[in-house]
């Protein structure tokens, strides 16, 4: 059963549009945030949930696959407006089945500016369009707990996503009905500190909560946590809407009011590119669903049924072609882009960027280039009468406590040559916060290093550079794997 709407006022869209919470109410409770997971596990004394709702999703991937009944695949591309930061959207493509045992994951691959994946599509300049994958609920849900299970994609610019959206009349300035879990927004070069939590109407009528969670966890470490929002529409018998959002059961933020929709929405959960976050400076990584669970609450939350329909292009899961791919694959990603050199031209509208591999400008006074060296390409660092060569890459948003395992071959080109890999650790001003790993190459026959690296207390990125000190160093092969966080 569904209670009449409430009819929110002018002067609350007024408050919520100059960025006020309608009402004058604080975003969340103070005696709750971040205090325990009681609030979480007393749900039901807020709202009752209906557990034979005919509507409740239970999805755990059984079988290996989602449940036709539940879901269908999404394609399509949405705030695509920027001309130096276009996007592919969300493609079918890029959804795989990922294997772990006898468990089943569902895996939404990103693929970023490095990637030279033959498939991408590109702009004028052949610059690639970065491109992620998507699915989204067949039925609209209605108030009550969205929990999802997921390991956010661990790297800039791409958002890994689980939302309720719906625009019935065409127009967002009129009506955008959302409430958002939103990972890799933030652009202040501390992204996966933050997490976002948002609510709308319309366009203008809306809260974002940009919390701070690194007391909690980095949101990119790669483990698999569980993301969470209470959808009330009459909060505790005052008639007035409340969005609780949750990490591990932790209370997070949290939104009232005028800006918590009425109506039901279908559920969408994804990753995609949008232009308005970080440029997607990697080349594949992935963004991974363990679960979903959505159970409605009782006839005390009452709700608007929609007319509109979601649009894009939608297929059933089993008829999606989606592929299959195993766990320790996508756990073991190489995280530097180019690691074999196959290329050293520059991405397009990223000056000096060959793939991931820079030249700081003005210090490098060496001559730095690719040579095809005993029938392999690899990076060759000639050193110049005017100083040494080098190249580096950096490694954003690593933080204290991330663990790696590196390996990379190299050789000397004689026994007058000298060269090395540092590994710096730097803050987001871009100052050592520790000294950094020194390996120092040693051979005129190409041989391989590696070994294990851990950023240290205030680290944010994680620098990889190669030298050239005199005559020529070769380097090939590199390869920096993520193993886990020391919290």
């Amino acid at each position: 059963m569904k209670k009449s709407n409430i009819v929110y006022g002018l002067l609350a869209v007024a408050l919520a549009s100059c960025g006020g919470t309608a009402g004058g109410e604080e975003p969340y409770d103070d005696d709750t945030l971040f205090d325990g997971t009681e609030y979480y596990e007393k749900v039901e004394t807020r709202a009752a949930f209906d557990k034979d709702y005919e509507g409740n999703i239970n999805e755990h991937l059984e079988g290996g696959h989602l449940n036709d009944a539940y879901w269908n695949t999404l394609e399509g591309t949405w705030q695509n407006d920027n001309p130096s930061k276009l996007h592919a959207g969300m493609n079918n493509r890029n959804l795989f089945y990922v294997h772990d045992g006898n468990d089943t994951y569902l895996g939404f691959r990103g693929r970023g500016l490095y990637c030279q994946d033959g498939d991408l599509e590109k702009m004028d300049n052949g610059q690639v369009k970065p491109e992620g994958a998507g699915i989204i609920t067949k039925e609209k849900l209605i108030p009550g707990r969205y929990e999802i299970e997921m390991a956010a994609l661990p790297r800039y610019g791409g958002i890994s996503a689980c939302w309720t959206y719906l625009c019935e009349t065409g127009n967002e300035l009129t009506d955008q009905n959302e409430i958002d879990i939103e990972i890799g927004g933030h652009t202040d070069g501390q992204t996966f500190k933050y997490f976002w939590a948002t609510s709308w109407t319309t366009h203008d009528n809306k809260q974002t909560v940009d919390q701070d969670v690194s007391e909690l966890l980095y949101l990119n470490d790669g483990q698999f946590h569980k993301y969470t929002f209470d959808w009330y529409t009459d909060y505790l018998d005052t008639n007035n809407g409340r969005v609780d959002w949750f990490i591990d059961g932790v209370l997070v933020a949290s939104v009232r009011g005028s800006l918590v929709t009425t109506k039901e929405m279908p559920l969408w959960i994804g990753l995609w590119f949008p232009a308005w976050t970080n440029n997607a400076v990697f080349d594949t990584d992935f963004m991974l669903m363990k679960s979903f669970e959505f159970t409605a609450f009782d006839e005390s939350q009452f709700y608007e049924e929609s007319r509109a329909n979601a649009g894009y292009t939608q297929t059933t899961p089993s008829q999606a072609n989606i592929g299959s791919i195993e766990y320790s694959e996508v756990k073991s990603i190489n995280k530097i882009a180019n690691g074999g050199f196959d290329t050293w031209s520059e991405v397009p509208l990223l000056s000096g960027n060959h793939y991931g591999w820079q030249i700081r400008e003005g210090a490098n006074k060496g001559a730095v280039a690719t040579a095809n060296v005993d029938g392999s390409q690899m990076l060759s660092l000639t050193a110049s009468a005017e100083g040494r060569a080098f190249t580096f890459q950096t490694l954003e948003e690593f933080y204290e406590g991330f663990n790696y395992d590196y390996s990379f071959d190299a050789k000397l080109a004689d026994g007058n040559s000298t060269g090395k890999m540092e590994v710096h650790y730097l803050n987001r001003l871009g100052m050592d916060v520790s000294s950094p790993t020194v390996v120092e190459i040693d051979s005129t026959s190409m041989k391989t290093y590696s070994g294990t690296l851990e950023s240290p207390e205030k680290c944010v990125n994680v620098e990889v550079r190669f030298y050239g000190g005199t005559g020529t160093t070769y380097v090939d092969n590199v390869e920096v794997t993520f193993t886990g966080i020391t919290y």
